[in-house]
């Protein structure tokens, strides 16, 4: 019968892990080799007989990182941080991004609200587009934010990728990592011009811009589009609105009254009914105060005649 002994060196020395918590403590800072390259991350030897597993998502606070070859390579010597352990199975959670500072920590001081940026679009999506502010941090603009009166349903048709574009940041959520950007922003909002300017009731000269089967639409000063429903197109009592439809065509010419304003909905509505029915009392106004003006005329001529003939 064969009789063999097993010797084994490294029951020599100590087992590096039951003087692991007297070296090492959450959130401590360590220097380490990394030895092997996974799909989901690296390993790296902090010291003889204890590896640490770092995951992909703890490699960068901002790059997306799609394998841990982009960044590291077996051999590399590296800085990361102890986020987790566990003695008895022999395991060190490791982070690289934790050394280094969270840019989204003080984004708001960075890119304060109101900061005027030129940066090239990335990615365009159906609702707006990405644009590149700095490595991994990307704003979006929305589509809704690029013209405070031309309504963009195809973002797409007026950007493009690689497309420099002049943008101002209106909106930042650190917590969720987002940043909005906009590009009417970057101009006075005509709405709110138009409303300092017209109330209702006040007089507007615009043109046809489009005509549908409810009304047409006019655009006036600061390219701002309104409705006058059909019903509000009549200009007597005895015109069929579909008629009074039928007399305009895109480019006509329109006068007419502000029937509402609501400026923070981009929604304002015209009447020519309105205009008539003021013009009509305009002119009767200053008809009854030539009137006024002349009965008060003769009545002072007649007093100062029979004042001379006293």
């Amino acid at each position: 019968m064969e009789k063999r002994i097993n010797l084994s060196l490294k029951h020599f020395t100590d087992d590096p892990w039951v003087h692991f918590e007297d070296k090492y403590h959450v959130n401590d800072i360590v220097k380490g080799r990394v030895t092997k390259l996974t799909d989901f991350g690296a390993f790296i030897e902090m010291e003889e007989g204890i590896e640490g597993l770092a995951h992909i998502s703890e490699f960068s606070w901002v790059r997306k990182i799609q394998k841990p070859g982009e960044v590291l390579a077996i051999g590399d010597e590296v800085e990361c941080m102890i986020l987790g352990y566990d003695l008895q199975a022999g395991r060190v959670s490791l982070g690289l991004k934790q050394v280094t500072t969270n840019p989204w920590n003080d984004i708001d001081e960075k890119y304060p609200v109101g900061t005027r940026l030129s940066r090239k679009v990335v990615k365009i999506t159906n609702a707006g587009a990405f644009i590149n502010l700095e490595e991994g941090i990307d704003g979006f603009l929305h589509g809704d934010d690029l013209s405070w009166t031309k309504k963009v349903k195809r973002p797409g048709s007026e950007l493009s990728v690689g497309q420099e574009v002049e943008v101002m940041v209106v909106g930042i959520d650190q917590e969720n990592h987002n940043i909005r950007l906009g590009i009417k922003q970057l101009s006075e909002d005509p709405w709110q011009s138009f409303a300092d300017t017209y109330k209702p009731g006040s007089l507007v000269e615009g043109e046809v811009s489009s005509i549908t089967e409810f009304g047409i639409f006019v655009k006036v000063p600061g390219g701002i589009e309104g409705l006058i429903h059909k019903s509000n197109l009549p200009e007597n009592r005895e015109e069929n609105p579909d008629e009074a439809l039928k007399r305009y065509q895109v480019g006509d010419k329109i006068k007419a009254v502000v029937l509402e304003l609501q400026p923070e909905k981009q929604k304002v509505a015209f009447s020519v009914r309105d205009y008539q029915k003021k013009v009509q009392r305009d002119e009767l106004s200053r008809y009854m105060a030539a009137e006024e003006s002349e009965d008060s005329k003769y009545t002072l001529g007649d007093f100062l005649k029979s004042k001379g003939t006293n």
